[in-house]
């Protein structure tokens, strides 16, 4: 059996959960039929059904209409892909497929999107008449999406007896069948290409594809289709290049156009602008890019969009003040009983309408005709890609999913910014920062910064402290690295916290590092007199390996260079060589004693 790994759409997939009546359905036609196995297998899956009397009718021819049906149901649909699909193809079904089928245009439709059969070969077939067993070979390879192998066998010949009978266009279909074990010859070996399946038949072949696809981890996908996603919304900022909106959810979620991008506003091709800000939108975009932006404009409408402040309910209606999260105003609504009121999606009444959730009403003429609150909390994740601070920080993310999404936050009234648990100022984050905010009831309650930073180890080589901040450089196994240091900087030795001022150059530390910035630092081993000397050089022999130095102490020492690894001038923590130590230098050595005079350099920093 041939293996083969299609790649993988996951916005469309293959399903075996639908949901039929027919599930613990058993058929009294299916009794020692040879088919049973196969028919109630489908029947569970939601790809057949049987009839009405109770029985599954397993001999009787199935029609080619009725085959499209089957086989368009290999595949699982949003209900947004339903409605693009739709769209798309339904004046095209409607202009071929008579009214009398008008139950299998959805199908037909998918079959279309799908590729399973051509617009030409749609109106050449009468979706009537018994489908062919060479057709239905057909069909079923291009639902199992194996065209491009089918192709590759176009010109084999089959060793079927009747093989001469199979139609030229069929034959890369019926021998990829038989290859993959789909299809096989009867007592006779013959195909019978031209005979008309039955359902048992067609029941068998497409179990079978179904089994083959789940043991190969077929997927099955409509790439026209795929990674599309829909948002609604009021308008917040609109210009030729771009559309801001504001979900329900209170988010405001930014897209990029280009010419490409269809832009209809009350079903009239228009131009984007900021004349429609205030407007209700629907932005349908893939992977990333802009496809439509439907817009419906009416003078009459205003939306308004905020956190409740108060609410006070009647028995026929209820006043709603809230702060605008368009002009940062509070207003104040009557809201009738009678207005369509959602709660997180579902309907619901008045009262559902309480101080701190985010709400959405729909006004016209004055009047409240809708009314949309939020309640439950949630949480966004995304990397910055734009921060400006000032007394409005502008901050825009973008999720996994390519979706930009733009806050303006209030200096004044920021939410809590942490770091692991530690809480941080805003102007500790920075683009590139992959955060997550949590929402509650549409408000930003906190600004995390994501992960847990990377841990590295190594000997100070180097501080050096500036007007615009501290760096470090660390040597972990002669690799030196600068890293700037935190303004909060924490430092441990164990549990105890130390300062800064305690860490010497030359101690062994390891530290937590955000993006090249260290935020927690802890003393792994402090360098001793054993392990460093320093003194001014008296002389230096690049020949000899050897720098003469006078301690603190007035003791004369040598300085063994011949093992040293790493050469560092402390200001600026760049290497040198023999040749940039001078005379009257300070030194520090890092190291052991190899006797009482001479000292075995490791690493000698020149201050």
């Amino acid at each position: 059996m041939k293996r083969r790994i299609l790649p993988v759409i996951l916005a469309i997939v293959m399903t075996f959960t639908l949901s039929v009546s027919a599930f613990a359905t058993t058929y009294s036609d299916l009794t020692n039929h040879w088919a049973k196995t196969y028919m109630e297998d489908l029947a569970a899956k939601g790809y057949i059904t049987g009839y009405s009397d109770g029985t599954m009718k397993p001999d009787k021819n199935i029609t080619a209409g009725e085959m499209l049906v089957v086989l368009s149901r290999l595949y699982t649909l949003t209900d947004l892909q339903t409605s693009m699909i739709q769209a798309d193809y339904e004046t095209t079904v409607k202009g071929i497929v008579s009214s009398d089928l008008s139950w299998e245009y959805k199908y037909l439709e998918t079959c279309l999107a799908t590729g399973i059969i051509t617009k030409d070969e749609l109106k050449s077939l009468s979706l009537t008449a018994n489908i062919q067993k060479e057709q239905l070979a057909l069909y079923l390879v291009r639902a199992m999406q194996l065209s491009s192998d089918a192709d590759k066998l176009a010109s084999t010949k089959l060793t079927f007896a009747d093989a001469s009978k199979v139609l030229s266009a069929c034959v890369g279909s019926v021998a990829e069948l038989k290859a993959i074990g789909i299809v096989s010859g009867d007592a006779s070996n013959n195909f019978s290409p031209q005979v008309s399946v039955t359902r048992a038949v067609a029941a068998k072949m497409v179990s079978c594809a179904l089994t083959y696809m789940t043991t190969n981890g077929i997927l099955l996908s409509v790439p026209a289709y795929a990674n599309i996603s829909q948002n609604t919304g009021i308008i917040t900022a609109a210009s030729s290049t771009g559309i801001d909106i504001r979900g329900y959810d209170g988010l405001v979620r930014e897209f990029a156009t280009s010419t490409l991008t269809d832009v209809t506003v009350n079903s009239v091709s228009k131009t984007l602008s900021s004349s429609y800000v205030g407007c209700y939108a629907t932005i349908t975009d893939q992977k990333g890019i802009v496809k439509s932006i439907v817009i419906t404009s009416d003078s009459t409408i205003t939306w308004i969009q905020g956190w409740i402040s108060s609410f006070t309910n009647g028995s026929t209606s209820g006043v709603v003040t809230l702060l605008n999260a368009q002009t940062n105003t509070s207003v104040s609504y009557t809201i009738p009983s009678t207005a369509a009121i959602t709660l997180d999606g579902a309907t619901s009444t008045l009262s559902s309408v309480n101080s701190g959730k985010y709400i959405t009403l729909k006004v016209i003429s004055g009047a409240v005709t809708e009314a949309h609150v939020l309640t439950y909390v949630t949480s966004l994740t995304g990397t910055i890609s734009t921060l400006d601070i000032a007394s409005t920080v502008k901050l825009k993310i973008t999720d996994s999913n390519g979706e930009t999404f733009y806050f303006l936050l209030d200096m004044s009234n920021l939410p809590a910014f942490y770091r692991v648990s530690k809480v941080i100022t805003i102007d500790k984050l920075s683009v590139g920062d992959s955060i997550t905010f949590t929402f509650a009831e549409g408000k930003i309650t906190t600004i995390a910064i994501a992960g847990s930073g990377t841990t590295v180890t190594g000997q100070v080589v180097s501080k050096t402290t500036t007007t615009d901040g501290t760096i470090w450089v660390l040597d972990t196994n002669g690799t030196r690295t600068s890293y700037n240091l935190d303004d909060d900087v924490t430092v441990y030795s164990g549990t105890k916290v130390l300062t800064l001022s305690d860490i010497d150059v030359g101690d062994q530390v390891s530290a937590v590092v955000f993006n090249s910035t260290i935020t927690e630092i802890h003393l792994t081993s402090a360098a001793t007199s054993a392990t460093k000397v320093t003194g001014k050089v008296l002389s230096v022999s690049s020949t000899n390996h050897k720098i003469s130095i006078k301690t603190s102490e007035g003791k004369m020492k040598t300085i063994d260079t011949s093992y040293v690894i790493s050469m560092i001038v402390g200001s600026t923590g760049n290497s040198t060589t023999m040749a940039g130590v001078l005379v009257d230098q300070t030194v520090t050595a890092y190291g052991t004693y190899s006797d009482s005079t001479t000292f075995a350099a490791k690493t000698i920093i020149i201050e």
